[in-house]
């Protein structure tokens, strides 16, 4: 299953692309961003994609230009059928990728996925405030602010917030 907009492709994400997200996770801007704390050996993100595989409740893809050169992953997760709701998640490669409209090409391939393919009724997301790049990207897509917990996570000594966004089915809006 491919997802395609101009630029780019959204493919399944498998565990050969683990070589990708572990640079992804050492990028200590893309870590301050995305409030990432922990680190991952390679082998340790090679289970992880092996375990999510067979997980239902979510989809995980690789963001792919037309090249088939993986700029970033995404991830619908927590897809809860019953309620026709899923949880959101996208982290580009490096911040090279970041600011040319690939991540927002992206989101609006989920939008679509989610929302006629899965019949999903909304998709929710959580980002920090001092990522204001994302915060713009998930709006010009439609992303409302559903909530702000005011001080959520600290850096070096500076408190941000937590924006819970979220994202309604034009059918069901």
């Amino acid at each position: 299953m491919h997802l395609t907009a101009k630029r780019i492709f959204l493919r399944p994400l498998d565990v050969t692309d683990a070589h990708v997200l572990f640079e992804q996770t050492q990028d200590e801007t893309l870590r301050y961003l995305t409030d990432t704390t922990v680190t991952f050996s390679l082998e340790q993100i090679e289970r992880h994609i092996l375990s999510i595989q067979a997980d239902p409740t979510r989809f995980d893809f690789a963001i792919c230009l037309n090249s088939g050169e993986i700029i970033g992953e995404c991830s619908i997760l927590d897809i809860d059928a019953e309620l026709k709701q899923a949880g959101f998640r996208i982290s580009m490669r490096a911040l090279p990728w970041t600011g040319q409209g690939y991540g927002t090409e992206a989101i609006a391939c989920i939008i679509r996925f989610c929302f006629e393919e899965l019949r999903l009724h909304q998709l929710e997301l959580e980002v920090f405030s001092h990522n204001e790049r994302a915060i713009a990207a998930y709006k010009k897509v439609g992303f409302d602010i559903v909530e702000t917990i005011p001080d959520a996570v600290s850096y070096e000594g500076r408190s941000f917030d937590e924006i819970i966004m979220r994202k309604c089915s034009p059918l069901y809006a």
